[in-house]
């Protein structure tokens, strides 16, 4: 699935006018067209429709939409915003086809009619400046009526770039998109304000759609790379030895999540290297882990292939001596939560290396706030691919995963039951062990947090989401793998 900037669905329309040969009234018919029959597909049994039409060409298609319904019989009560004066050609065609037909149209005067459905066209894409208060006044209506709302296009006041509401948008049960899917419709905010969405290409030719690259382009189990498959006649030390440091006092729980889920992953040896106090808790907690304090990091800095450094580190002198360690390492890196600091990034000198950011740290690394940041997260991504030469997974909803001058990927599995302790923990072992059984970084990032958020949603086909905790994802990670090679043809391990 690819996703466009609003620039570049411009760009797809005009594609399409030139492509049909056509006025661009057909395109709008082709949308409004494909819109009707989603509405009749899904509600069928309503037939009372409010619709509300801005002056944009996102009222153009509400207008043809209203003519469509009126014309098949249904009740149809037209309510306008915006200056009219200001129509397309097009739109204005389609209001003027919707009034010969005997359709009623009223002006928003502060209150919305009962009605069955309501079908918003008030702003389309082109949004990118805050809502007077008559426009948030009027969405606020719309999201406190009992009927259901079916958006066209984008949920007005739904910034098409970022996501985030304007400052306030529409609440749809459905959103019906168009030519190409927006990228606001998929991270940040977007998903709740957007309800189910279905998308329609209005014909629009592969070739013509190569024309322009997307700005995103979204994870799937055919587009991930996993380990091979193992020899028969193979050892442990042929598929890595991840070293996962941190574990300050009192944060051994972090440091154990990110090596059992290095281990689960499928990596050969795993060792964890934590503050001396934690020796024994860690110890006894799974066996097949190797357990050492940082008083041994030299010695096991020698043994390892990869390294996860930062969960539960904290912000010790001690741990600010280690991590003087693992910036003079060539090792493949994992670079998680404490360690997250600009300063030891910039201090790195491996060439393979993975940060996992939430926004609170992405924000930290780039100096602004972390509502700054989630006001833009891809703008937030490539800040952070153009400063330093690594791959970056800006974590949370729709995380996102970058690298210097390649366009960047999605991630829209996963569950709002993820946003609980540990599960950065998790992600990060599961990049470590990705590396060590020979993935490049780009490889190891995209696939775990894939499989990441797949075996979360795994957990929630049979228990409540709500009970969802960073060890059931450890837990899950095996079935996860093994129906991603069953999908894909592929002999599991």
């Amino acid at each position: 699935m690819q996703l466009y900037s609003r620039q570049q669905v411009y760009q797809l329309d005009q594609l399409a006018i030139q492509e049909d040969t056509q006025p661009s009234r057909q395109l709008m018919h082709k949308a409004a067209t494909a819109a009707w029959r989603q509405i009749q597909s899904d509600f069928p049994e309503c037939h009372d429709l409010l619709v509300l039409a801005g002056s944009g060409n996102n009222g153009g298609d509400a207008f043809a939409v209203a003519l469509m319904a009126l014309q098949a019989g249904y009740r149809v009560r037209l309510i306008t915003m915006g200056d009219l004066e200001r129509q397309s050609e097009e739109s204005r065609f389609y209001r003027a086809q919707f009034e010969t037909a005997g359709g009623n149209i009223q002006p928003w005067a502060g209150t919305l009619p009962e009605a069955g459905l309501i079908i918003d066209g008030l702003l389309g894409i082109g949004l990118n400046k805050s809502l007077a208060g008559d426009w948030q006044q009027l969405i606020s209506a719309i999201n406190q009526h009992p009927a259901p709302t079916v958006s066209i296009d984008i949920p007005s006041g739904l910034n098409a770039d970022t996501g985030n509401p304007m400052p306030c948008a529409v609440e749809a049960r459905l959103t019906i998109t168009f030519i190409g899917r927006k990228l606001g419709c998929y991270i940040a905010d977007g998903p709740d304000y957007c309800g189910e969405i279905r998308f329609a290409d209005l014909g629009l030719s592969q070739s013509a759609r190569e024309q322009i690259p997307p700005s995103c382009q979204t994870l799937q189990a055919d587009n991930i790379e996993l380990p091979a498959a193992r020899r028969i006649n193979s050892h442990k030390n042929d598929y890595g030895h991840v070293l996962v440091i941190g574990g300050d006092r009192t944060m051994s729980g972090a440091v154990s999540l990110a090596a059992s889920a290095a281990l689960r992953s499928g990596a050969g040896l795993v060792s964890l290297c934590l503050h001396p106090e934690n020796y024994q808790v860690a110890a006894s907690r799974q066996a097949e882990l190797m357990v050492s304090t940082w008083a041994d990091i030299e010695l096991q800095l020698a043994r390892a292939s990869v390294v996860v450094i930062g969960p539960g580190l904290g912000q010790s002198a001690a741990a600010s001596r280690l991590l003087q360690h693992i910036a003079a390492t060539s090792l493949p890196l994992v670079v998680d939560a404490d360690a997250l600091t600009a300063a030891f990034v910039d201090s790195l000198q491996s060439t393979s290396v993975v940060l996992t950011p939430h926004p609170g740290e992405a924000a930290r690394l780039l100096d602004m706030t972390s509502r700054e940041l989630q006001q833009d997260r891809l703008q937030a991504l490539q800040s952070l691919t153009g400063r330093w030469p690594f791959v970056s997974v800006l974590k949370g909803s729709g995380s996102l995963i970058g690298q210097p001058d390649q366009p960047p990927w999605l991630c829209l599995d996963g569950h709002p039951g993820m946003a609980s302790a540990g599960m950065g923990d998790v992600l990060s072992g599961m990049i470590g062990g990705y590396l060590a059984q020979g993935l490049s970084p780009w490889q190891a990032a995209r696939s775990a947090v894939l499989v990441h958020a797949l075996a979360a949603q795994d957990f929630t086909h049979e228990q409540d989401a709500n009970s969802l905790i960073a060890s059931d994802v450890i837990a899950g990670i095996g079935r996860v793998v093994r129906r991603i090679h069953q999908q894909r043809g592929e002999m599991a391990c």
